[in-house]
């Protein structure tokens, strides 16, 4: 058999050393060959044949131990012709069986972990008798399938809890968190922390002088400090259905009961924790494949393939962009989220970088988009609970010499900005001719930084480090000349962002690049004054900026190919997913989700109660309902908008007569504590500008329907029209030509605007409902309806020829 994955050597004092150096790939993964080939070399050892003291597993990957198991195993396997279901429970078993030979070595074993070591990686470190870890800040631990709707198959919910105790267990396993080489050592599982240079020696010294341990793998190391609270908790049925039952409790909040692998990962925990470990072991291997099954885990691995192409862009410098991925959320949870560091971006069809997918699942609390930073919005001025960005430690090895970012703009959108550079240790020069918004975009990085510091996620010489890589001028262009990205965030007004753009371009470098950050205005016409229009691109941050996950780059047709890989390499460098769209009015984002809160506006005249509208979406899957983003968004910002989109698709798009008598009455949304909704200070808050949502706003019912009537419309109907609006209006960008592909829909769509990640985006739902279906629904729609529900000339072609997006794959 060839050794294509592992090699075996033995030291001069009997101890094996099992290298894992996938020599096919830049990762090491545990797919068929792999676990095929691990399972040779341990045979060996089983049988005698070897007399070898210990063994020691370990990466030779510089960066990596092992990333996961290979999603494409189980796709092949869930797509068997003949029980699919089997197919996947024997491949988990299998899996299960391969670790378990290491389990029942009659020697020490020792996995020395330096890096990423995700999923079946540490699956297969729990089944070695210890485990060092390198101190390096990127040596991760964590369980990430559920964000992939799916749990630990190889062991990982049996071996964990019975290592370090229940509740510690679940959080990891259901939260999908990944802790450091501190935090693990911390919990108990692992047994040493050292220096990645000593890891190897230090290993093997460990296997040759540890004797095997006896209970380790049947009770919690030293998780509790009195043996009395291990046995009132862990042993105590009483306290332990209560873990269990609040865990539930937790995890129905954060899911809202759309994601089902965080409780079938409860319950194999629970079903498994007082059974004999095989037994526990077929317990989870059947969640599993019940799990695979599932239309949430075909949807959530869609969207893994997504985000892994668009990493794989031709405008994506591999060679200079930073491993950074995403920012972590947790399941519709921004405190889950802020307890994870970023780890490691890699490439592959690996449990790894899922970050991106469950991110997804919070990104629909932007309050948007739209806020595009006018220089007197006040940054405090919404509360949705927001995903948090999940920045790694500041260090001086991210600061990119040859990357300097301007910041034309303090208002909430430079702010974010600005805040995100530094958090990303990249120097940020802000220029607005106000010094007290330039105060106020400081007291807004501190703000966050502070936090942050509050948090421990950073040290105080970070905080300080990172405020120190923000500089500020009140003249109009000082210090910008240095910068190789100059980014515009100020009001939507296309005058003054061609006086910007030409006062730039006085003293600005030939390689320079011009970036608007403007949601809705086309960037062709911003350009239309520039002396090089080749320089010009839009970057659409999405609000706030520090922690939205998308960036949306908008390249016009002048736009020269080395600058639209600028602002790709600098949105990935501050940890975005980014997506690349060509320019028309809206953009992909901007657009669609006119069309979507246009409708809503005319659900509302059609008689239909705020509050369906809003609860209606949010069982549909969306984080936040229509009409409490438009007030998030600001009426004022969402009338400039709606009106824009009117003028570039008139006919189509529906144009209220109403919702501009929102501005005459100074019914702005949460800024002015009035809008489709009342607002009142949260005196649980202790910021003073923070407003709670107190009911509707029932002058709301008189604007919009004059006439006092209303009609009861069905949640199905609400769900029905706003989703295929948006559905029908992501395709016909597609068929504009303003999207390059399907999977940037997708992920614009569910990492930008709140499109439920289970459902895969607007594409991958559009091939679950099939092109005739949808087509058949938008049609009778039209004829009710109007122009802004007819059927794309695309989807019809694919209805006629039963096409599809995705293929057989969806």
């Amino acid at each position: 058999m060839p050794q294509s994955h592992f090699s075996f050597e033995v030291t001069s004092s009997q101890i094996g050393l099992l290298q894992f150096t996938n020599q096919l790939d830049t990762m090491n993964v545990l797919h068929g060959a792999a676990l095929r080939e691990l399972e040779t070399h341990l045979n060996q050892l089983v049988t005698g044949k070897s007399s070898v003291r210990g063994l020691v597993i370990y990466s030779g990957k510089h960066d990596h131990f092992v990333v996961g198991a290979d999603i494409k195993d189980i796709e092949a396997l869930r797509q068997s012709p003949e029980n699919p279901h089997t197919k996947v429970k024997e491949g988990a078993e299998y899996m299960q069986h391969v670790f378990q030979l290491i389990a029942d070595l009659r020697i020490s074993t020792v996995c020395a972990i330096h890096g990423t070591c995700l999923g079946g990686g540490l699956e297969l470190a729990l089944a070695c008798d210890y485990r060092l870890l390198s101190n390096h800040a990127k040596t991760k631990l964590g369980f990430p399938e559920v964000q992939l709707g799916l749990i630990p198959g190889a062991g990982g919910t049996q071996r964990l809890p019975r290592l370090i105790g229940l509740v510690p267990s679940i959080e990891l396993i259901t939260s999908a968190k990944k802790i450091d080489p501190r935090k693990a050592l911390k919990l108990g599982l692992v047994h040493g922390v050292v220096g990645e240079r000593q890891l190897l020696e230090l290993a093997i010294q460990f296997a040759h002088s540890s004797t095997r341990p006896t209970q380790h793998r049947t009770k919690p190391r030293k998780l509790f400090k009195h043996k009395l609270t291990y046995l009132a908790i862990e042993k105590n049925p009483l306290a332990r259905k209560m873990i269990f039952n609040t865990a539930k409790k937790k995890i129905n909040q954060q899911t809202s009961g759309f994601y089902p692998a965080p409780m079938l990962a409860l319950a194999a925990i629970r079903d498994g924790y007082q059974l004999p470990l095989n037994l526990g072991l077929k317990k989870e291997a059947g969640y599993f494949a019940d799990l695979a099954m599932s239309t949430e885990s075909h949807s959530l691995t869609h969207l893994f393939h997504a985000t892994t192409y668009l990493k794989k862009s031709p405008y994506a410098d591999t060679a200079t962009s930073r491993d950074s991925a995403v920012p972590e959320p947790a399941q519709a949870t921004a405190e889950r989220a802020e307890g994870v560091e970023a780890v490691e971006k890699v490439e592959g069809n690996e449990f790894i970088d899922t970050e991106l997918v469950d991110e997804a699942i919070s990104a629909g609390h932007s309050r948007d988009i739209h806020q595009n930073g006018s220089l007197d919005q006040d940054p405090h001025a919404s509360s949705v609970q927001q995903t948090s960005q999940n920045l790694p430690p500041l260090s001086s090895s991210t600061q990119l010499a040859s990357l300097r970012v301007g910041v034309v703009g303090a208002g909430f959108m430079g702010s974010g900005i600005a805040t995100l550079c530094a958090a990303r240790g990249i120097p940020c020069r802000i220029t607005d001719p106000s010094a007290a918004a330039i105060n106020k975009a400081y007291r807004y990085a501190a703000k966050y930084f502070s936090q942050r510091l509050k948090k421990r996620r950073i040290k105080a010489f970070e905080k300080d480090q990172a405020l120190m890589s923000i500089s500020a001028t009140t003249a109009a262009t000082a210090g910008l000349h240095r910068c190789s990205v100059v980014i515009e965030a100020v009001t939507e007004n296309l005058l003054l962002k061609q006086k910007i753009l030409k006062n730039l371009e006085t003293q600005a470098p030939a390689d320079w690049v011009f970036a608007s950050n403007t949601s809705a205005l086309p960037i062709t016409d911003i350009a239309a004054v520039a002396k090089n229009p080749a320089r010009v691109v839009g970057m659409h941050f999405f609000s706030p900026a520090e922690k939205m996950p998308l960036c949306e780059i908008v390249k016009t047709i002048s736009s020269d190919e080395s600058a639209v890989k600028q602002a790709f390499r600098l949105a990935s460098e501050l940890g975005k997913q980014v997506i690349v769209v060509d320019d028309g009015p809206g953009f992909y984002t901007t657009r669609t989700l006119a069309f979507f809160l246009a409708e809503s506006v005319r659900l509302l005249e059609d008689g239909a109660k705020v509050e369906d509208i809003d609860k209606a979406m949010k069982q549909f899957g969306f984080p936040v309902g229509p009409l409490t983003l438009l007030d998030e968004v600001g009426i004022d910002v969402g009338v400039h908008v709606l009106s824009t989109m009117v003028k570039a698709f008139p006919g189509r798009i529906y144009d209220s007569k109403h919702v501009a008598h929102m501005l005459d009455k100074q019914f702005l949304g949460r800024k002015t504590a009035k809008g489709i909704y009342l607002y009142k200070h949260n005196q649980q808050s202790a910021d003073e500008t923070a407003l709670k949502k107190c009911g509707v706003n029932e002058a709301v019912y008189q604007i919009f329907q004059p006439k006092g009537s209303s009609r009861s419309l069905s949640t199905q109907e609400i769900q029905t029209r706003l989703s295929l609006v948006f559905v029908n209006e992501s395709i016909k960008c597609l068929e504009d030509k303003i999207l390059a592909h399907p999977y940037d829909g997708d992920v614009g769509a569910v990492f930008g605007l709140g499109f439920p990640p289970f459902l895969g985006g607007p594409f991958y739902y559009a091939d679950t409902l099939g092109a005739s279906q949808l087509v058949d629904k938008l049609t009778q729609l039209q004829q009710q309806l109007g122009q802004s529900f007819k059927p794309s000339s695309l989807l019809k072609k694919q209805a006629a020829g039963q096409g599809s997006f995705y293929g057989s794959s969806s």
